[in-house]
């Protein structure tokens, strides 16, 4: 494997002359922060604009440059005024996010590729400081056409709680052969399930990992669903806004609410429109039934593009005694804090659901995966 660099190492740094103070970064650094009463941020790239997560509060903001150094952010993820959020870039590896001061953390990272079958597959492997063994994730792809970064809100506080994380290009994306396929066929759901089970072989074979999970999020939960409940590979999973319903319901669903840009209704005018609706296409019941690995399994209550309260129904019969679900009041498909989950009151949200991360970390701590 080649050579691990620090992000810290990567950069190169000027000195500013005696006695004259230090011009501020050109550009921010990318990555996992400390802040100073121990929580942690991220600054990532989100559709092509720099986004600041902070964890413990759940905020969530879209930046924009206002002077060299200095970055805001308006009330709500993609409001740029007024502003409420400033980020001034400190050094290559300090930032403070409204005064408070935030240090990078040193984590590690490397691109890095594998194959499963004649698929050659292209990612990115996350290491943080620290002793090992410990446990890695490999974070799933979506329906999206992700690449390696796509997720790096996900992937960096994962990091931050001391796990390897890898991601990867989805299949036929950026560095990575065969073909992007977006519709949850059973045969496209086979295959990424396949390739999500290769990542976990390789990231099994970094030197110092000892167990691997699965993460991923809304069509990458069939997947993982899947390949959970067919291979020892996988010791845990975590699961966002992933559906226990089958596909053809889900779809149907999914129909009701406009791609989640409407409201459908009550619980129970959903149950309603539903009913005349057949399982069709993969159904994950059964596999959901077989996972015989720790899952923590979070939704969000007004989930416009996944129908929860099937979802709560179904994993509630199956009565798997592993999984552990937890449902957010006002919590969208993305997990942020809404009031009715519609894709216009997610961009506007001013950032996600606050508990989402907290349980997220108490839960890796519980099962003795991370710090």
């Amino acid at each position: 494997m080649k050579a691990l660099r620090l992000a810290v190492a990567a950069l190169v740094c000027g000195f500013a002359a005696a006695g004259a103070a230090a011009s501020p970064p050109a550009s921010p650094t990318l990555g996992a922060y400390r802040l100073a009463d121990g929580g942690i941020a991220s600054l990532v790239f989100v559709e092509g604009k720099l986004r600041l997560a902070e964890y413990s509060s759940g905020l969530y903001r879209t930046l924009t440059q206002a002077s060299p150094g200095l970055y805001t952010g308006g009330p709500g993820a993609s409001v740029p005024t007024p502003v409420s959020v400033r980020v001034q870039l400190e050094s290559p590896t300090r930032i403070a996010v409204d005064g408070r001061q935030a240090t990078l953390l040193p984590i590690a990272q490397e691109d890095v590729s594998y194959r499963d079958g004649p698929i050659r597959l292209a990612g990115r492997l996350l290491r943080p400081a620290g002793g090992a063994p410990r446990a890695g994730v490999v974070v799933v792809p979506g329906s999206e056409p992700a690449s390696r970064t796509t997720y790096d809100l996900w992937s960096w506080f994962y990091a931050s709680q001391g796990l390897d994380v890898l991601t990867y290009d989805k299949r036929g994306v950026g560095g990575s052969g065969g073909t992007y396929i977006r519709a949850a066929t059973p045969a496209n759901l086979r295959n990424l399930s396949s390739d999500a089970l290769a990542g976990a072989r390789f990231l099994r074979g970094v030197p110092g990992v000892s167990k691997v999970g699965l993460a991923g999020a809304s069509q990458a939960g069939w997947v993982i669903e899947q390949a959970a409940s067919r291979s020892t590979d996988v010791a845990f999973a975590l699961l966002q806004s992933s559906p226990a319903m089958s596909v053809g319901r889900q779809l149907a669903y999914d129909q009701l609410t406009g791609q989640g840009w409407k409201s459908p209704g009550s619980d129970q005018d959903v149950q309603t429109k539903l009913a005349s609706i057949a399982d069709s296409g993969y159904d994950p019941r059964a596999d959901i039934a077989k996972l015989h690995v720790p899952v923590l399994w979070q939704l969000g209550s007004v989930d416009r593009r996944m129908f929860t309260a099937e979802t709560v129904a179904d994993l509630q019969q199956i009565h798997n005694s592993y999984i552990t679900v937890d449902v957010y009041p006002g919590g969208a498909h993305s997990l942020r804090q809404t009031a009715d989950g519609t894709v216009t009151q997610e961009q506007t949200a001013p950032g996600y659901v606050p508990q989402v991360f907290a349980d997220i970390a108490a839960w890796l701590r519980a099962q003795r995966l991370g710090k």
